[in-house]
């Protein structure tokens, strides 16, 4: 761009020679293109109907001296356009070179946000890598650039070079260097805009890194968050395992106890049939001296009518022993008497006594067995509470997990 610059001022510079009036010349200007392009040229002076006229046929014309009388002030007339274009082309370069700071600032942001991005965790590495290959494709796009911009310039110079060896063209050349020049600019637009557009995508891709480092503080925070959550949860399974394990040593108890209730029962029934084998005969005895007692009262009644209507041969044979025996059968009647009301009162204790023991047993045995039911009931429940708990804990660990996954997913994607 520098030699470009320091070279268009020397096209100024070169100095107006009128062509001479030769054949050479003549020729030069009756060619086909440059009848073209004079009558293309907007000067409306070099657009003369003898020009245009079919019957100019012989190249040795005497007219061909005023035609090139003409031709210094077809020169003056582009000088204005040449250094109209030339402008131009200034303002071409001062907007190659504003787009070109533009590129320097775009350069400095994308390395400010390398720099950014070297501050960041380990685990935002893979994000440094892509960043790093957006960059160093931004660089080679801008290094492609800044090439189509040499290529361009030096197409310029030698458009320029061409433009001064050729000053003495037609104005058909100088339009198609307008039209040139219309499509550099249009070039360089386009250039402008993809920078603006370059500059705009890394001030997002900066936007993008901090809303990142703000979701990674979240992301940090939430699995702080989880892995408290699952110490708590732990702890309480811990818990929850010692107490079933209480629960099942409290069963185990109750079962012994259950077993030795069992044991009692059984001896508690034995020793029961054993006071029925005894109140039976017992009451077999009682039953027995009862009949003993009757009949010994029907003898003594018996005996007792024959005392009060004796015959004379028992009232001879007896005597005096008669006294005697009916005070021994009396004193035998109340002997059995008192034995029997004896036996009876001994057995209705032993009744009351086995009644009480019965049901003071049933009672026990009863007792025993509800507390071993009761105790069954709790710990079943208890088992039951614990495992709810623990399927409980079990599924808010998987529900944190699969949190903690979805979490790690995000960060991934926004990071890819």
């Amino acid at each position: 761009m520098r030699d470009l610059s320091s070279k268009r001022p020397r096209s100024l510079d070169v100095p107006k020679r009128p062509s001479p009036a030769t054949p050479r010349t003549a020729r030069k200007l009756k060619t086909p293109g440059s009848d073209s392009d004079s009558a293309s040229s907007p000067n409306p002076v070099s657009k003369t109907p003898k020009d245009r006229s079919p019957k100019v046929v012989d190249r040795k014309s005497p007219r061909i001296p005023a035609i090139e009388k003409k031709r210094p002030s077809k020169v003056s007339e582009l000088e204005p356009r040449i250094a109209q274009l030339q402008e131009e082309l200034k303002k071409a370069k001062d907007q190659l070179s504003s787009s070109e700071s533009s590129k320097r600032r775009a350069q400095q942001e994308v390395e400010e946000a390398k720099e950014q991005l070297a501050a960041m965790t380990s685990e935002l590495d893979e994000t440094r890598k892509q960043l790093k290959e957006i960059s160093e494709s931004e660089e080679d796009r801008v290094q492609e650039l800044r090439k189509i911009s040499q290529d361009r310039d030096k197409a310029w110079q030698s458009e320029l070079e061409a433009l001064q060896r050729q000053h003495s063209l037609d104005s058909t050349a100088l339009a198609s260097a307008m039209n040139e020049v219309q499509k550099l600019k249009i070039q360089l637009d386009r250039v402008c805009q993809s920078e603006a557009s370059q500059a705009r995508h890394a001030e997002s891709a900066h936007a993008e890194i901090q809303s990142l480092r703000l979701e990674l503080t979240e992301t940090l925070v939430l699995v702080e968050k989880l892995k408290e959550q699952l110490n708590d949860s732990r702890e309480s399974e811990a818990r929850a395992i010692e107490e079933l394990s209480r629960a099942q040593m409290q069963l185990e108890v109750v079962k012994n106890t259950e077993g030795t209730l069992k044991s009692e029962h059984a001896n508690a029934m034995e020793l029961y049939n054993s006071l029925l084998m005894e109140l039976e005969q017992s009451k077999d005895r009682v039953n027995s001296l009862e009949e003993l007692v009757a009949n010994l009262q029907a003898d003594l009644g018996k005996f007792s009518k024959m005392s009060e209507y004796p015959s004379p041969e028992v009232k001879i044979s007896s005597g005096n022993g008669e006294c005697d025996e009916s005070e021994v059968m009396k004193t035998e009647l109340n002997n059995l008497k008192n034995e029997v009301s004896q036996l009876r009162t001994a057995l209705e204790a032993a009744e009351s006594s086995y009644r009480d023991e019965y049901i003071q047993s049933t009672l026990q045995i009863r007792n025993a067995y509800e507390l071993a039911e009761h105790a069954k009931s709790e710990s079943r429940q208890r088992e039951a509470e614990l495992e709810a708990k623990l399927k409980e804990f079990g599924a808010e660990v998987e529900e944190l997990r699969t949190q903690l996954l979805e979490k790690e997913k995000c960060t991934a994607k926004h990071f890819m």
